[in-house]
């Protein structure tokens, strides 16, 4: 089974001209270089204080109207408004074309999954390898619920995160009056994500507040070491440097009914304090049925299990948080013993 579902929670941004790629590689924390025609980059944009400002996936479209690239802003719809300004305030006399477009397009999301989205938790911990065979992998979408069924108008982009979640994601712009008359709930799309530890919008990256690798920016692939200056990298590159992150986002399963007895589904904590014995050692950021995401201290994780042994919400509800496979084992220790 899987899922394809119509994103309202996101808006997108269009950046059109010759000099697209130069004007977003100073303002975005991953490499415009990598950027080609059809492909994807998911990253940041950063105050000049390094703290978040948004996270984004930047899409480059395949059509160049009158030889002009066209770069895609994905973005959250609730800080649409604040990033198209700022992008507008640095485009000093670039020609280019700034502006939005969430009148006319709309961001569907699909991906093919082998077991109930519910049941996510039940393989927290295993990798992506493994955890493709229960999932369904990399299978191409078909039938009522796949990419063949969309729109000839649309253009399809593989969601560069998916190295992290149990199955090819993938993300289809499409007219906003061509969109496909009856898709599944977003709320589908959040629990896959959360259940691999991935998270995006205002919830977690909390603008002005959360920092990027807070956020696992840099184990999600979303910021480069490589690249030349851009805002906010003075911070980003010296926490990179010295390892000082404290804390970061890992999936949570909490413990307690899906449903509410009458065929609507149950949030138990959408938000609260987490704790092991007396000690606060982290924050709910958000949660979709059973399965969110944290902002935990790292010196509780017990390594071996890469778990949180007695970790629950201050009511004394249970969860299970894990720290996922796609954490590079080398980047973990680096990471605990600096934590």
């Amino acid at each position: 089974m899987g899922f394809k579902c119509l994103l309202s929670s996101r808006a997108l941004l269009q950046v059109t001209g010759s000099v697209a790629h130069e004007f977003l590689q100073g303002l975005f924390t991953n490499d415009l270089r990598q950027l080609q025609p059809g492909g994807s980059l998911w990253g940041c944009f950063l105050h000049h204080t390094g703290r978040v400002m948004c996270d984004a996936y930047l899409y480059q479209s395949t059509r160049t109207p009158e030889g002009q690239v066209t770069i895609m802003i994905d973005v959250h719809c609730g800080v649409a408004d604040t990033l198209l300004e700022h992008l507008k305030e640095y485009r000093m006399r670039k020609k280019l074309e700034i502006r939005s477009a969430a009148e006319e397009l709309v961001v569907v999301a699909a991906a093919t999954i082998g077991n109930s989205i519910s049941s996510c938790g039940d393989n927290a911990g295993s990798s992506p390898s493994s955890s493709s065979a229960t999932y369904g992998g990399d299978q191409e979408l078909s039938g009522p619920q796949g990419v063949d069924s969309f729109d000839t108008l649309a253009e399809t982009f593989t969601d560069p995160r998916s190295f992290a979640l149990p199955a090819t994601l993938r993300k289809m712009i499409v007219p906003r009056k061509g969109a496909p008359p009856t898709l599944d709930s977003e709320k589908l799309y959040k629990k896959f994500l959360y259940a691999a530890g991935v998270g995006e919008g205002p919830e977690v990256f909390r603008p002005s507040k959360t920092l990027p690798f807070e956020a696992n920016t840099d184990l999600l692939r979303g910021v480069s070491f490589h690249k030349g200056c851009y805002m906010g990298q003075e911070l980003t590159h010296r926490t990179h440097v010295m390892l000082v992150t404290r804390k970061r986002t890992v999936p949570l399963f909490l413990q307690g009914e899906l449903f509410d007895g009458k065929g609507g589904e149950k949030t138990p904590h959408v938000e609260g304090t987490l704790v092991i014995g007396n000690q606060k050692v982290g924050e709910v950021l958000t949660a979709c049925g059973n399965v969110g995401l944290g902002l935990l201290r790292l010196n509780h994780v017990d390594i071996t299990t890469r778990s949180f042994p007695g970790l629950s919400l201050s009511d004394g509800t249970t969860v299970d948080a894990r720290i996922p496979e796609w954490w590079d084992e080398k980047e973990l220790r680096k990471v605990l013993t600096k934590s």
